[in-house]
């Protein structure tokens, strides 16, 4: 079943990651959706792609409304297509939430036990991946393109959970929607490096023609997320593809780069008991 559903109550289009809010009603987590428009920035969440930083803020406020969020909780970090993690404390709240000179530097992944903080990341193909610890109360968000999927971004973050205290059997984790194997071809400039942390790429790389692949991200990161020691049940992969649902997902590679950004969250509601 996908466990990323999308929500037709909603006025601001979006998927909830419903097994996980139906099992702790503290826990607000999902991905932002768009709605098909001549607007290539209707909906968009990012302040660094050209569209109106006021649009764009008042995009994040009523979004964060909506998840009975505050606003001055959206918290989010540079994404520079790295694999650095920042561990956000209380005095971290709220940043980047207005600026992207504000966010939190150079780091792809953040990591938090703090109520009242929404951690934000920013995508249009590449993958999020959604971390919850029930026993450690840790959440975690992590932004894998393909570089940050070769520098092992989602194992990094199970380490840092682990180092926290949490019980790595018993981290949960879901990899939600993003380009498809359908959809995404690469040549060895990315072949190759996967192929140095990987080394079994089937149901990953498909030959399409000489010299080029098609790369299935979602199962690259589920397989280093397996080895990692995130167990299989406890492991959520959306069949969503970013590229063929316009009616839902920007897509960089489908609209050529002129377009928005969705994005993914996860955070814990103020005095919400699990």
């Amino acid at each position: 079943m996908e466990p990323f559903r999308y929500r037709e109550d909603a006025k601001i289009p979006c998927f909830s990651l419903h097994p996980w809010e139906e099992a702790f009603p503290r826990l607000v987590a999902g991905i932002s959706a768009r709605k098909a428009s001549p607007d290539p920035f209707q909906y968009n969440y990012a302040l660094h792609i050209g569209d109106d930083p006021d649009r764009v803020r008042l995009n994040r406020q009523k979004l964060a409304e909506q998840l009975g969020m505050s606003f001055s909780s959206w918290t989010c970090g540079e994404q520079v297509h790295g694999a650095d993690i920042a561990e956000v404390t209380s005095e971290d709240r709220g940043k980047g939430r207005n600026s992207l000179e504000t966010a939190l530097p150079s780091v792809d992944g953040l990591l938090t036990d703090e109520e009242d903080i929404l951690l934000t990341s920013f995508y249009a193909d590449c993958v999020p991946l959604l971390f919850y610890s029930p026993d450690s109360n840790l959440i975690g968000l992590a932004h894998a393109g393909w570089r940050g999927t070769v520098g092992k971004i989602g194992p990094r973050m199970v380490e840092k959970m682990v180092r926290r205290g949490a019980k790595r059997e018993g981290i949960l984790a879901a990899i939600a929607p993003s380009i498809g194997g359908c959809c995404y071809e690469v040549d060895e400039h990315v072949a190759g490096p996967l192929s140095q942390v990987l080394s079994d790429l089937s149901g990953v790389l498909f030959s399409s023609r000489p010299g080029r692949w098609m790369l299935d991200l979602k199962a690259a990161n589920r397989k280093l997320l397996l080895q990692a020691g995130i167990r299989e049940e406890n492991l959520l992969v959306s069949r969503w593809c970013t590229s063929c649902h316009e009616e839902h997902f920007f897509s960089h590679r489908r609209d050529r780069g002129r377009t928005g950004r969705m994005v993914a969250w996860i955070g814990m509601r103020k005095g919400r008991k699990a």
